[in-house]
């Protein structure tokens, strides 16, 4: 096994296609003591998708799009499956009006940071192509998990029926998040404009605080009881290590230059 091919393969494409070779007679070179940091590189690489190699200003700020919608999805998915899910949450929190307001403020914050399609019929149409094609699986399991829910097969169902429909549901959700991460990163500038750097800054700063004010009401309500919620504690937690994430992708936007 080739581990230090292996290692370089954890880098983004850009990174691979331009310095691959190099990349990887430095790991050899390098020996398996820099393993542990160049690990910690390769990950701290991934939250710093503005300053890949790139052919222009409009690809990094794409990027730039992709990874905060992919961090805000992340964030989403977590905090509404343990607020849902966890019964001492799903009383006292999940209808609060914060986390209605944080809804909200993520659905801002997604529609200043996504790409908006050129105002050409053939834009319009690739969007939507690219869109029924990536949200085809998770929208068609989805109505099924409905459909079962809201009829007889449900209420009929076998005990070992019900988990499994959740678990579909879960899924669907995850791979609808998915889905919405590769349909931004997927459609090019001939198709999408992509955000100015002004618009993004914005809209990170938005998502930034609507994935974060979500930390401090899980910490708060896993103490509520009494005793520690280890599950809500360490979700709000979690929520509070991936906010640098944006502030991360804000500094490197600061600095962005028209010559790109």
């Amino acid at each position: 096994m080739n581990i230090a091919r292996t290692l370089v393969r954890l880098y983004p494409a850009a990174f691979r296609s331009r310095w691959g070779p190099a990349l990887e007679h430095e790991i050899r070179a390098g020996g398996w003591r820099s393993w542990p940091n160049l690990v910690a590189g390769i990950a701290d690489m991934w939250l710093h998708p503005v300053v890949w190699p790139a052919e222009s200003r409009a690809q990094r700020c794409r990027r730039a799009a992709t990874m905060a919608v992919a961090v805000s999805a992340v964030c989403w998915f977590v905090t509404h499956a343990v607020v849902e899910l966890h019964t001492p949450l799903s009383a006292g929190v999940a209808r609060s009006w914060p986390m209605s307001a944080c809804s909200l403020l993520m659905l801002l914050g997604l529609g200043l940071v996504a790409p908006r399609p050129r105002m050409t019929l053939k834009a319009v149409i690739a969007v939507v192509r690219c869109a029924a094609v990536r949200f085809a699986v998770p929208v068609t399991v989805g109505a099924g998990v409905v459909l079962c829910v809201n009829t007889r097969v449900y209420v009929a169902a076998p005990t070992l029926l019900k988990p499994a429909l959740l678990a579909c549901w879960w899924t669907v959700l995850a791979l609808a998040a998915i889905q919405s991460c590769r349909i931004v990163a997927a459609l090019g500038q001939a198709v999408v404009v992509p955000p100015h750097p002004g618009r993004l800054r914005i809209g990170l700063w938005v998502l930034a605080a609507a994935v974060t004010a979500p930390g401090p009401i899980l910490l708060r309500a896993s103490t509520t009881s009494g005793h520690l919620d280890l599950l809500s504690a360490a979700s709000g937690a979690g929520l509070l290590v991936l906010a640098p994430a944006f502030v991360a992708t804000l500094h490197d936007i600061r600095h962005l230059s028209s010559a790109d």
